[in-house]
């Protein structure tokens, strides 16, 4: 079949360096084998506008000067809203427009995190693609181990997603909020075979199909977690999952998170309270959510 394609490029903030993002995305266990990583090039698939959607990107310049490449591929032509929201989609799912140079005045301030920084100097968050697939994993990961979780999400994607062929491999989108509400619950569950993931799954798509994302990347942060946290299925541990990596909102952190603490510790000694790491998050400010981000990218 054929595929249309646009190529141009993007100018990410700097500093930049786009083999950390590739190196995270490809140990990202959520979206484990479903892009392809060669050398310095990125490809995945994207259901967007109504339409099956894949991108590569290609790293062309430097970590003060950075420059990707992009080429984008569809079955039917790309229109140029496609195309624009198509490129929205990339830079927030690489966070390339975040400007970092504010946090690392901040950390250089903090010789206990100061290594951690310049391990991972240019590392801008990389997303879940879409803040549907990152609420759906943590309805899909509670209480259960990650095999089982990824097992379910797979079926998700195998039975639901879109595919689009380049070069020989096929690429499969996770399908929008629309594509599970439309399956219906009984076809989720069986999909599934877990009736309360089924029926968090359902809920989580229904309120996701209606929502203006713009509200939830940009409107107040109390109400956007009010906002999720009204949707059965979603706690306070995942609606700060998808505040920060579905929605990039890295100016608050859950007060529940273990795993953070425990890697904090790595950082700052066995002996740190939480009070005192509490205190040390604070002075982040508006960039808690990068602070606590490298920290658990290095533990």
């Amino acid at each position: 079949m054929k595929l249309y394609t646009l190529q141009g490029k993007l100018f990410p903030t700097p500093p930049f360096d786009f083999s950390k993002s590739l190196h995270f995305a490809g140990m990202f266990t959520p979206t484990e084998d479903e892009q392809t990583i060669s050398g310095f090039t990125f490809t995945k698939a994207v259901y967007l506008e109504n339409q099956t959607l894949a991108f590569r990107l290609e790293d062309e310049g430097t970590v003060g000067e950075p420059v990707l490449s992009y080429t984008l591929f569809a079955y039917e032509k790309i229109e140029k809203e496609t195309e624009s929201a198509l490129l929205d989609r990339i830079k927030f799912f690489l966070s390339l427009d975040d400007d970092l140079r504010s946090f690392y005045a901040l950390g250089r301030e903090d010789p206990e995190f100061t290594p951690v920084l310049e391990d991972f100097y240019g590392l801008h968050q990389v997303k879940f693609l879409t803040p549907f697939e990152a609420a759906s994993w943590a309805v899909l990961g509670q209480r259960i181990s990650m095999k089982v979780a990824h097992i379910m999400k797979d079926r998700l994607v195998e039975a639901v997603g879109d595919v689009i062929e380049i070069d020989g491999v096929e690429y499969r989108t996770f399908p929008a909020a629309s594509q599970i509400k439309d399956l219906g619950l009984e076809k989720l569950l069986s999909l599934l075979k877990n009736r309360r993931k089924s029926e968090y799954m359902m809920a989580v798509a229904e309120a996701f199909d209606g929502v203006d994302e713009e509200f939830l990347k940009n409107g107040d942060i109390e109400e956007v977690k009010e906002w999720l946290m009204d949707i059965r299925g979603i706690g306070e541990w995942s609606a700060h999952l998808e505040l920060i990596r579905g929605l990039g909102r890295m100016e608050e952190l859950s007060q529940h998170d273990k795993m953070l603490f425990e890697c904090a510790r790595k950082v700052y000694g066995v002996e740190i309270k939480e009070e005192e790491l509490k205190r040390i998050s604070d002075d982040y400010g508006e960039f808690k959510g990068y602070w606590a981000y490298y920290i658990r990218t290095g533990c």
